[in-house]
């Protein structure tokens, strides 16, 4: 599978639009802390995960809220955090 930025960037427009055309400017995430699994575990369907860690909704969202605000430079792994907070969004917003 191959992805363009450009087809990335669509998706996510089109997506955080629906949300928006749904009345859902503002969203309200209550869980904060969220089970990990390693990439290298994570991709691997034949081979149930041994080792779970923990992640932090908060975290991830200074992390992507202060790239957004200019204080920190963006890197590839802030990807990583946005997944966290659009999974969020998404599982508590299903229509």
């Amino acid at each position: 599978m191959r992805i363009t930025t450009e087809e990335l960037r669509k998706a996510t427009d089109a997506l955080l639009s629906h949300l928006e055309r749904s009345g859902h400017t503002t969203v309200e995430v209550d869980q904060d802390y969220y089970w990990s699994i390693a990439p290298e575990q994570r991709y691997d369907p034949y081979t149930e995960p041994k080792e779970l860690s923990m992640g932090q909704l908060t975290d991830d969202w200074a992390e992507v809220s202060a790239v957004a605000r200019g204080e920190k430079e963006p890197v590839g792994y802030g990807l990583v955090w946005l997944s966290s907070i659009l999974r969020a969004v998404g599982e508590k917003h299903v229509g």
